[in-house]
């Protein structure tokens, strides 16, 4: 069982950096990303429709929604800001250090111990994505990046643990119909705040629909199935430190395609530290 679950989450961490990727340089990123999180409310509602599945929840999972929309939110938006200022290739592997974040959660609040593998893993993580951005001129190349990205780890990190306890519960498609209704309504908030001096602030949230339909579209229908099967991961069990930690092979994969396509500079720098991450959170899914 724990062979297929991986497998699941190998597959999702390969398709995982798409979204970014497709969205990377887009005019208006949050509006960007309402759109995708209404495609997620609408194939949640046919995936829902075809299975078969009623769109309702119980009330002991509500916490779980709002907490799984909080932590995207935060995700959502600390990943979008921090990719506005600087290079995929840098700042995806902060974002996607969640383990660290969850770990840490779990010692200090739920007051589970870890081994020295486990310890070990988290100084490797710190120290790869501090170095991965890391300037000839000093350590943190832009510090308001750096702080967005850490912000869209915690939240990475909240959202994940909510929903490997939510899929205990419930299916995933009604779970995501609820979360991305919310998740729509906060990021729709956010870009109208962003757009609050304009005469018409909300027209913000619909103009990343009208420069970037396809892109919008591919990248919510992509990253919608890769999700899918970390929710699969979920329901079977797996905990979520572990599968965050596995996830961490879309780190590598999002420095080579920030290199290939989007012809981002300093590769073999970037390459080697992004493996750095991956070897501890490596070590952290295996103490």
């Amino acid at each position: 069982m724990e062979a297929y679950w991986t497998a699941l989450v190998l597959v999702s961490a390969a398709t995982h950096p798409l979204r970014d990727l497709t969205l990377k340089g887009a005019a208006h990123p949050v509006s960007c990303y309402v759109g995708v999180s209404v495609i997620w409310v609408l194939l949640a509602a046919g995936h829902a429709w075809i299975s078969g599945t009623a769109l309702s929840l119980p009330r002991e999972t509500w916490p779980f929604v709002i907490v799984s929309a909080l932590g995207l939110a935060l995700y959502y938006y600390g990943t979008l800001s921090a990719l506005r200022r600087g290079n995929l290739s840098v700042y995806y592997p902060i974002v996607r250090s969640s383990p660290v974040a969850i770990v840490a959660f779990s010692w200090l609040v739920l007051e589970r111990d870890y081994a020295s593998l486990a310890l070990l893993g988290i100084a490797l993580v710190l120290l790869g994505s501090l170095m991965i951005q890391k300037s000839p001129g000093g350590l943190l190349q832009d510090r308001r990046a750096f702080g967005l990205a850490v912000l869209a780890m915690l939240g990475s990190a909240a959202y994940s643990l909510s929903d490997a306890a939510a899929m205990q519960q419930v299916s995933p498609a009604p779970f995501l119909f609820f979360t991305y209704i919310l998740v729509v309504l906060m990021l729709s908030g956010i870009r109208a705040w962003e757009d609050r001096a304009a005469e018409a602030p909300f027209l913000g949230v619909v103009r990343g629909w009208a420069l970037a339909p396809g892109r919008i579209v591919f990248a919510g229908v992509a990253s919608y199935l890769s999700y899918l099967l970390i929710l699969s991961a979920f329901g079977l069990g797996a905990e979520a430190a572990t599968v965050s930690a596995v996830r961490q092979a879309s780190i590598p994969v999002s420095v080579i395609l920030a290199a290939v396509v989007l012809k981002e500079p300093r590769f073999l720098h970037r390459i080697g530290w992004a493996s750095l991450i991956g070897l501890g959170v490596l070590s952290i899914s295996l103490s």
